[in-house]
């Protein structure tokens, strides 16, 4: 499955502080994303911080370079 961008999806999992989604109707789980600033490619989340029972900041790594990096949540996608 393709990488999209879905505000509305990343929006619930930073209200509810979940980095995954499960969609109730093809039971198909989510997960945050996001390009990679230095080389382009998709990168896993690495860590989270959470405030109360939010997400306040992710942070990923690259499947490529292993670099480490923050974006702000509008370049967050979910595949």
């Amino acid at each position: 499955m393709d990488a999209k961008k879905s505000p509305a999806m990343i929006k619930k999992m930073f209200d509810t502080g979940k980095v995954t989604l499960v969609d109730p109707d093809t039971k198909y789980r989510y997960s945050l994303t996001a390009k990679c600033p230095d080389d382009g490619e998709y990168a896993d989340v690495a860590r989270f911080d959470k405030a109360g029972s939010s997400l306040s900041r992710v942070v990923f790594k690259c499947t490529q370079c292993e670099e480490e990096f923050e974006v702000p949540r509008e370049q967050m996608m979910v595949i």
